[in-house]
């Protein structure tokens, strides 16, 4: 199979075109990895600018850790888009294999095997990079103030949303592989994204809620 281009090399027009065009290797997965990674941008803004407040400046050690984590994540999920097109076209691929003779059964049986495992790992991969993005916008929640502070709120529901999309993908091949080690991380990632959205939520809410009681000046 050819190898693709990077979806990073389109324009969001292009994307959108090539999706309703229909490639067949551009999936809920890759959509989801790349609004993901968006919603990682959201957050990198918001701890940039609080680190450059003066009101932050017990934090800032704190808050550079937190963007360097961000800047590793947004890496991991932007590979995950292009990578999880390759997976799945390498499955496809796998499939039409000949399947004649007993030998090339086995031969395309075993292809279509490891394809959808790396099909599965692939989107598994993109979901925890969420999820600890979902971690890193959970003890952001607890420095930012202001305005901005309701990005952390919007891209921790992008990142939560993009979690249970990728989900989809992810238990329609598990009922295929049956992979017990997977549906594991699985189960562990989605409540790690529950709580994570919760976290994001309460904690937002009680900031606020202590702004307006004390009156005081926010943090941004």
């Amino acid at each position: 199979m050819e190898p693709q281009p990077s979806v990073w090399k389109s324009t969001l027009e292009e994307f959108d075109a090539q999706i309703n065009q229909g490639d067949a290797i551009t999936g809920a997965v890759a959509v989801a990895s790349i609004a993901a990674a968006f919603a990682v941008s959201l957050l990198r803004m918001v701890l940039e600018i609080t680190a450059h407040k003066k009101e932050a400046e017990s934090h800032r050690r704190q808050l550079q850790e937190l963007l360097e984590a961000a800047n590793a994540e947004a890496v991991q999920l932007r590979r995950t888009a292009d990578d999880d097109r390759a997976a799945y076209g390498a499955y496809r691929q796998a499939s039409r294999l000949p399947r004649a003779a007993e030998q090339e059964r086995a031969e395309r049986h075993s292809a279509m095997r490891s394809a959808l495992e790396r099909a599965t790992e692939t989107p598994l991969r993109a979901a925890r990079s969420a999820v600890r993005a979902m971690e890193l916008c959970a003890e952001a929640a607890t420095l930012a103030r202001g305005d901005v502070a309701a990005d952390i709120g919007g891209a921790a529901e992008i990142l939560n949303g993009a979690v249970h999309a990728i989900f989809a993908s992810v238990d329609a091949n598990l009922r295929r592989l049956e992979d017990g080690r997977l549906a594991a991380e699985r189960r562990d990632l989605e409540e790690r994204a529950n709580r994570c959205a919760e976290q994001v939520r309460d904690r937002l809410r009680s900031a606020l809620a202590n702004q307006m009681e004390k009156g005081g000046r926010p943090l941004l």
